[in-house]
């Protein structure tokens, strides 16, 4: 809205009078903000109503119309230090009889204490624990197996995966330096194995040549996978059969099932061969030239354009430095080893370490009280100082020759020198990648150099995987290698039992066990300490062979007693909510308050104010009504038993005041006063026929459930699982909010059509001023 200038003319209070003009204007948007606010009131209540009645009808509704609930049995054991028991439904009542002869355990090994002196931690490899490299671990438990090929990057943790993916708990003891290994399961049927192999040298050659040929390390996991399964079938066919599969191949014979899946596991190797062979070549002769064109920019510290990329002189002249720091290095490290280098001490440290510690000796010998050289410094000090001086002069005079910023003159500098500018160039090609435009420039003369071919190359590549293929078939790929293990406390695992610390390593086994049980004279095994029997369920404790334990099978009263009483509880609850929404006090007159309203209140005001609104919404809803009179008919219901009929309150569940309107009492509960001074006839029927007293409760609360299940069935009006139309409600309000908008449109027309009329009297108003003053002035009025 534009600035306006309230009644100058006319003296008015423009703004104001059209304030008082619009709040009456305002009446409609007033009701219609109400209804919103009712609505999403009216929202939230029946979603905490619809929560409350779902959580009953998936609760204990939902376990009272549930066998199996009512079919709960206690039980009792003689001497629970030897065996527990629960029973199931199905267990017949009655004394049963137990006799435990041995309990299942699981095998568990502890290993001997590592052979190495350093501290090691999970982390650690096996290599430096003393496990060689190549050494392959297999395990199996049950029927799991699995297998680990240490190198020199496995760890303690490696191990431990490959023991846990075969079905076994590893405990690594950092304090005490060992190993603790058990099966998850007891029972000798999951006892396990720990075996050790060697990697055959012959055959890990042609392994290692074979995936350097193929370019094993670079492929993507999916072609690692493929590549894996056709290894292993060469493993397991030996080099004669290749021979065979290619003079077939050879002369057009038609191969079986098994000789396709061998000549097509070494197609591939050959054919991966190839590729690899074609590609490192471009690649290769695409480097060496970016390196040669960098080498010869680095040494002349000039720009240069290499595949559509720039490298600027600074670029070039950054370079240089870098290479001639490394040369510097370098020189220095050739001149201290050529001097030096056949002292045994000298020869593991560097001349940057030799001044440190001179300086070091020479502030102690200034000040003893300035720190001492260790004896690994003493070590160094004396070994360089037992050198003729005429070797440490001439040392020094070597380095002497090098002048910052100049370079070298000392023989043998110009060849550091151009060694490092090439390594400097051949390190940046792998940093080479930047533009679109520059890429495909590179890959545009891959493209020319692999349509070039490579014949020789990829006919020698071929010829050298299929020779490492068949030397693969040919050799066992792991020979039995006893005591591998042994550096980390381990020998050989089989299962059996080895007594304590006399294994190799120092290692102690403890062999599975399978329980034994008699139950009722019959004798049973098992690999588990939990037995499951003719509907009991024994946890064996312990071994007591001889002694007899008894175990006692009752009907669980208090189980389906308090069942029955946790509905009841949860249905009252419920029922009070529905009841104070349908009975709450009319609320007529009462509308959500304005802003001004609520600042003209105090907070508890306003609070009680909307309380009273809140709670009327649901007053006589039909939907509530519907749903309350639903509920107690299902309640009220008879099941026919043996020709008699029976309600709730054949068995003590009944409503006592009208003035609750259905809630429901168990008589004889000491938890309710309204119950508690009658007979507990519940409890009774449970010990006497609960048989009788399942069916009916069953049925009962079957109708109940059926009855709630069909009033929150999906309609026009509802989602399914929801007692009300809140499909309905969320319509209405995005009506009441269209409704909203255009009055808030007709408003906003009202008082721009105001201020317009307004301005039009001002303007008429000013007009006729300025006419009055005209003819004043003609009759010369107003003049002295």
């Amino acid at each position: 809205m534009g600035i306006g200038l309230s009644g100058m003319i006319s003296g008015l209070d423009t703004d104001t009078l059209i304030k008082q003009l619009m709040s009456a204007e305002r009446t409609r948007v007033t009701k219609v903000e109400n209804k919103i606010t009712k609505n999403e009131w009216m929202t939230e209540k029946w979603k905490d109503l619809n929560t409350k009645i779902y959580s009953l009808y998936t609760g204990s509704l939902s376990k009272m119309r549930t066998q199996g609930n009512y079919l709960t049995k206690k039980t009792s054991s003689s001497n629970e230090s030897v065996v527990k028991a629960t029973a199931s439904g199905s267990a017949p009542i009655g004394t049963h009889y137990v006799t435990v002869e041995s309990v299942a355990s699981a095998q568990y090994v502890t290993g001997g204490t590592f052979a190495s002196d350093e501290k090691l931690t999970a982390k650690s490899k096996l290599t430096e624990a003393g496990v060689a490299a190549g050494t392959k671990i297999s395990i199996a438990c049950g029927d799991k197996t699995a297998e680990l090929v240490v190198d020199e990057k496995t760890t303690f943790t490696d191990l431990s995966d490959t023991c846990k993916s075969a079905g076994l708990n590893v405990n690594f003891d950092e304090a005490r330096q060992c190993l603790y290994i058990s099966s998850r399961q007891s029972g000798i049927e999951n006892k396990f194995s720990i075996t050790t192999s060697a990697e055959n040298a012959t055959s890990a050659d042609a392994r290692k040549g074979i995936y350097d040929l193929v370019g094993y390390s670079g492929m993507s996991a999916t072609d690692k996978k493929t590549f894996d399964a056709a290894m292993a079938t060469l493993e397991a066919t030996d080099d004669a059969t290749i021979d065979t599969i290619l003079a077939k191949v050879e002369n057009g014979e038609e191969l079986d099932e098994n000789q396709k899946k061998i000549k097509d596991a070494y197609t591939l190797l050959i054919d991966k061969a190839a590729a690899h062979t074609i590609q490192t070549k471009a690649q290769k002769t695409v480097d060496d030239g970016i390196a040669a064109q960098l080498e010869e920019a680095i040494k002349n510290g000039t720009a240069v354009t290499i595949y559509d990329k720039e490298f600027s002189a600074e670029q070039a002249e950054t370079l240089k430095k870098e290479a001639e720091r490394f040369a510097k290095v370098e020189f220095e490290r050739k001149t201290f080893e050529d001097a030096f280098g056949t002292d045994e001490v000298l020869k593991e440290t560097n001349y940057a370490e030799v001044q440190r510690i001179l300086e070091k000796q020479a502030a102690y010998e200034a000040d003893n009280t300035k720190e001492k050289l260790t004896a690994e410094e003493q070590k160094i000090y004396d070994a360089y100082s037992s050198v003729a001086e005429e070797t440490k002069n001439d040392f020094i005079a070597k380095l002497g020759t090098f002048t910052e910023g100049v370079g070298y003159s000392g023989a043998g500098y110009a060849d550091t020198l151009a060694i490092a500018y090439k390594a400097t160039a051949q390190e940046n090609v792998k940093n080479f990648n930047t533009s679109a435009k520059a890429v495909e420039a590179v890959n545009t003369e891959k493209a020319a150099i692999t349509a070039n071919g490579a014949d020789a190359d990829v006919a020698a590549a071929k010829a050298e995987v299929l020779a490492h293929a068949k030397t693969y078939a040919k050799e066992e790929t792991f020979l039995a290698a006893g005591g591998a293990l042994e550096a980390i406390g381990l020998g050989n695992i089989d299962g059996s039992t080895v007594a304590s610390g006399t294994g190799a390593g120092g290692m102690t086994v403890f062999a599975a066990t399978d329980a034994k049980v008699t139950v009722n004279g019959a004798v049973i095994e098992s690999s588990s300490n939990s037995i499951n029997v003719n509907g009991l369920n024994l946890e064996l404790v312990s071994a007591k062979p001889g002694e007899t334990i008894s175990i006692g099978v009752t009907q669980d009263t208090d189980s389906v007693y308090n069942m029955v009483k946790d509905f009841v509880k949860q249905y009252n609850e419920v029922l009070d909510e529905l009841n104070k929404a349908y009975y709450a006090e009319s609320a007529r007159g009462y509308e959500p308050l304005t802003d001004e309203q609520k600042d003209a209140m105090s907070e508890t005001e306003v609070e009680k104010w909307e309380t009273k609104i809140k709670d009327s919404l649901l007053r006589r809803d039909n939907t509530i009504g519907s749903l309350l009179n639903a509920m107690r008919t299902a309640l009220d219901g008879c099941v026919n038993v043996d020709g008699q009929d029976y309600a709730l309150s054949s068995f003590g569940i009944c409503t006592t005041k009208y003035t609750e309107k259905g809630k429901l009492h168990i008589y004889g509960d000491q938890d309710d006063p309204d119950g508690m001074m009658y007979e507990d006839k519940l409890r009774k029927a449970i010990e006497e026929d609960p048989d009788k007293v399942m069916e009916v409760l069953q049925k009962i609360s079957k109708d109940l459930y059926d009855t709630m299940a069909d009033k929150m069935k999906a309609s026009e009006l509802s989602s399914a699982l929801t007692f009300y139309n809140d499909k309905q409600i969320t319509k209405e309000l995005t009506g009441y909010k269209e409704q909203l908008k255009k009055e808030e449109d007709r408003l906003a027309d009202i008082e721009d059509r105001y201020y317009k009329q307004f301005a039009s009297m001002e303007t008429a108003l000013s007009k006729l001023s300025s006419q009055s003053s005209s003819l004043m002035s003609m009759l010369g009025m107003g003049q002295y």
